[in-house]
C-alpha cells in the first residue's frame, strides 16, 4: 500500500506530538493547520493500548478509505483530550466517560457518538498478597500514577462501595507507572495499585508475577470510554464523523483478530512508542498482551450487536455509579441530556467485520 498523505503528516509531527498539545498548530473545528482532522489521544506515550485506534487505521488504510487526513495528537489526560474537542482544537477523541461527563457539565456542545464495552480500571495486588478483598485494604496504602488520576478516583469509589471511608481508612501514594510503581510494590511502600490494563501488565512483568484483581461490582460497569465530537460536527460534517468512527471500529476488529500485526504497525508508525528494552521479543510479547487485554474488555459490538451502541439502562447505571461513588461530581440523565447521539451509528456500522477479520488474518503489509 502506498504511504498516505495522513501518514506522511504523522511522521512529520513525530516527537513534537509526543511532547505537547500545540494550540497554535490547530485550525478551527478540529482541523490541523494543513487541513486534516485531529484525533486527540489521552496517552502521551502512545502505549500499546492505543495501537488499535492510532496506528492500525493509518497502516491498514481505513482513514484513507474514508477520505480522511487524520493527525494523531497525544495529550496529557482524558480531560485534556475532551477539552481539546470542546474548544475545537481536535475533531474527535476517545476518552473516559468520567472526563466526558465532567466536561459536558461545563459545555453542552459535546456529543458522544459511541461507547466501547467494559471497564478497564482495576485495583490489583501481588498474587501472593494476604489482601483478598477490597475490605482488606483497611489500614493499607494504595498506589496510583498520580493522586489526581482517574485510577485514584476509581480506587476511592471502589472503597466507598465496599463500605470503607476512602479518606480515613486507606492511605494513597503517587508512584507513577512501570518501574517506579513496581519498585514501590516490591519495597512494600504500597500494598495495592490502582491502575488499568496496560500499566498493570507492565508492573506484573517487572515483579515477575501476574497481579491479581480485587473483585468489586464496579469492575462490571460498561461503556466507560467514549468517542466524543462536537454537536456541530455531527450537524455540519456527518460524513467525517461517520468515517472516523467507522475506521475506529474496523481497526478495533482488525487489532483484536491480529494483535501481533497491530503492534508491528504501531512501532513502525510511532517508533517512540516502542519500549526501550534490551530484549525486543520480550517487549513485543508484553505489548501484544497489553493490547489483547484491552480489546478483550473493550472490543466487540454492544449488547444489541452494533459497534458503539450500549444498552441505555446499562449506560445510565454506569454514570449513576460514577456519581454515587464520587468519580464524577453529579450524574446526568443520558436520555434527556442530549449528550449521547446514536444518530450516525447505523452508518458507521456499515462494514463487514468478518471481511476485516480475514484481512487482519492474512495481512502481509
Amino acid at each position: 500500500m502506498t504511504i498516505s498523505t495522513a501518514r506522511r503528516r504523522l511522521v512529520g509531527i513525530g516527537t513534537a506530538a509526543l511532547t505537547m498539545f500545540t494550540v497554535a498548530a490547530c485550525g478551527t473545528g478540529g482541523d490541523s493547520a494543513a487541513g486534516g482532522q485531529i484525533f486527540a489521544v489521552p496517552d502521551k506515550s502512545l502505549t500499546a493500548t492505543t495501537a488499535s485506534y492510532t496506528s492500525v487505521p493509518l497502516r491498514a488504510g481505513y482513514f484513507d478509505d474514508e477520505e480522511l487526513d487524520v493527525t494523531i495528537q497525544p495529550v496529557d489526560t482524558a480531560l485534556s483530550a475532551v477539552q481539546s474537542v470542546a474548544t475545537g482544537q481536535s475533531f474527535m477523541t476517545y476518552a473516559s466517560v468520567n472526563a466526558v461527563v465532567s466536561a459536558a457539565g461545563q459545555d453542552d456542545g459535546l456529543a458522544v457518538v459511541g461507547f466501547t464495552n467494559g471497564n478497564i480500571f482495576r485495583i490489583v495486588v501481588p498474587e501472593g498478597s494476604p489482601i483478598k478483598t477490597v475490605e482488606d485494604l483497611r489500614g493499607r496504602t494504595v498506589g496510583s500514577s498520580t493522586l489526581a488520576s482517574i485510577s485514584n478516583l476509581y480506587a476511592k469509589g471502589v472503597l466507598t462501595e465496599a463500605g470503607l471511608d476512602p479518606e480515613s481508612d486507606v492511605e494513597y501514594l503517587p508512584v507513577g507507572y512501570g518501574a517506579q510503581a513496581a519498585e514501590a510494590m516490591r519495597g512494600k511502600e504500597i500494598d495495592a495499585y490502582a491502575g488499568y490494563d496496560g500499566p498493570n501488565v507492565v508492573i506484573g512483568d517487572l515483579l515477575g508475577s501476574e497481579l491479581r484483581e480485587l473483585e468489586t461490582p464496579l469492575n462490571e460497569l460498561t461503556g466507560t470510554s467514549a468517542l466524543v465530537v462536537r454537536k456541530e460536527s455531527i450537524e455540519n460534517e456527518p460524513d467525517r464523523v461517520v468515517g472516523m468512527a467507522r475506521a475506529f471500529f474496523k481497526s478495533m476488529v482488525f487489532a483484536k483478530e491480529n494483535p501481533e500485526t497491530a503492534i508491528q504497525m504501531h512501532w513502525a508508525e510511532f517508533p517512540q512508542s516502542k519500549p526501550a528494552a534490551a530484549d525486543e521479543d520480550a517487549a513485543r510479547k508484553q505489548a501484544v498482551e497489553i493490547l489483547t487485554r484491552r480489546l478483550d474488555v473493550t472490543g466487540g459490538p454492544g449488547a444489541d450487536g452494533e459497534y458503539g451502541v450500549q444498552d441505555d439502562d446499562a449506560m445510565q447505571h454506569t454514570v449513576d455509579e460514577l456519581a454515587r461513588y464520587g468519580m464524577v461530581d453529579e450524574s446526568i440523565e443520558l436520555r434527556n441530556s442530549g449528550l449521547v447521539d446514536y444518530g450516525l451509528a447505523e452508518r458507521y456500522n456499515d462494514f463487514d467485520p468478518e471481511a476485516v477479520k480475514r484481512e487482519a488474518a492474512n495481512w502481509r503489509g
